[in-house]
């Protein structure tokens, strides 16, 4: 009797095993594991594996746009010239982009109104200098001098600077009518400001 008892316990045991393993391969097939169906559960030696879900989309490798075409942004510099018969003003660009540029320049009465309207072109890497006189000297570095006239009429001007190019200039007092770096005059150097109010 008691070997029958033992006999049917193991039997139980053995129906316990199958029952586990039967179990256990019928989650493996659900599940994809030990299959080549499902490559995040069982990636191929060596590899490595992004779920669907963590793999960027397709605008991930999009190319950032180019600018738009045409001039890049203005950042408009106020100052106020001097040109008088006793006096000059005498302004400095300097263009650090490796790419020549054009800045617009203009001069306003007193009232509001237009006065000048013209261009400066700068050479890539370089400066240019502008004199409301004519320059007259034997330094070759003023030989290119750009002659802008203010007149009495300029009570203020603007000028547009993109970015890359800077500023700088003074007054000079002078009676000949005509400007030479090279002679010891008295100068004061401008004022610029921008259109919220800061100054340099």
């Amino acid at each position: 009797m008691k070997a029958c008892q033992r006999f049917g316990n193991g039997l139980v045991a053995i129906g316990s095993a199958i029952a586990l393993i039967l179990a256990s391969q019928s989650y493996a097939q659900q599940s994809g594991a030990g299959s080549d169906s499902n490559p995040t559960l069982n990636p191929s030696p060596g590899a490595v594996t992004t779920p669907p879900n963590l793999r960027p989309g397709p605008s991930s490798n999009a190319i950032d746009p180019l600018p738009p075409p045409g001039p890049p942004p203005q950042n408009w510099i106020y100052f106020t010239p001097q040109d008088e018969n006793t006096s000059a003003t005498v302004i400095f660009l300097v263009n650090t982009n490796n790419v020549a540029v054009t800045v617009p320049l203009q001069t306003f009465n007193i009232n509001g109104s237009l006065t000048i309207n013209t261009t400066i072109p700068i050479p890539a890497n370089a400066m240019v200098r502008i004199c409301s006189d004519t320059v007259t000297t034997v330094s070759a570095s003023w030989a290119n001098a750009i002659l802008v006239n203010f007149t009495t009429f300029s009570a203020y001007a603007k000028i547009g600077l993109p970015p890359g190019v800077t500023i700088d200039g003074y007054v000079v007092w002078n009676t000949a009518g005509f400007y030479d770096p090279l002679t010891s005059l008295q100068t004061l150097p401008l004022r610029f400001s921008t259109s919220d109010g800061r100054a340099f």
